[in-house]
């Protein structure tokens, strides 16, 4: 388990040869240079580049909020290191909610491989049977055609559109005595 202080204590999320564990300060380095590529950033809502400054602030209050958990992707069969990054954050305890976001696979050799799809898949699975949450949501850009394909298949549908961006939900399936 590991725990950063503020954070309840989380993980290794581990399925079909990827594990999630928390953001570390020594995986800074790593994740500003995957969200500063050109063709990863220009998925984000937000896609200036961030200053090592700016990344160093967000972690300053990152770590210490127990709404907001940033998992790294590790591929752990054939590239046994860190790929990509995945996130539950916004989190709302006593509604059971929250937003899902922040994926990229940042490493070029990871790319294609099905790795953000199982990482999605993972992280719901654990924010609905761990946390009890009941519903998770999220905005992607609506031409963001690869990313809506991975969010469908991980049983997101859509709900509504906001300008150039379209929310999806998914709800925790009741289960039977």
């Amino acid at each position: 388990m590991t725990a950063l202080p503020g954070k309840r204590a989380v993980g290794p999320i581990e399925a079909d040869g990827v594990a999630l564990r928390l953001l570390e300060a020594g995986d800074l380095p790593m994740t500003l240079a995957w969200r500063n590529e050109d063709h990863i950033r220009q998925w984000f809502f937000a896609s200036q580049v961030i200053a090592p400054e700016q990344h160093w602030v967000w972690w300053e209050r990152y770590r210490t909020r127990d709404d907001d958990f940033v998992f790294i992707i590790e591929e752990t069969v054939t590239l046994k290191r860190p790929v990509g990054q995945v996130a539950l954050y916004n989190i709302d305890w006593s509604r059971r909610r929250a937003e899902f976001g922040r994926l990229l696979i940042g490493d070029n050799d990871a790319r294609g491989l099905g790795l953000g799809r199982l990482a999605c898949a993972s992280l719901v699975e654990f924010g609905f049977a761990q946390w009890d949450l009941r519903e998770i949501y999220l905005e992607v850009l609506a031409n963001n055609l690869p990313a809506i394909a991975i969010y469908r298949d991980c049983g997101f549908s859509e709900t509504h559109r906001l300008a150039d961006r379209i929310v999806m939900t998914k709800r925790r399936t009741p289960s039977l005595p």
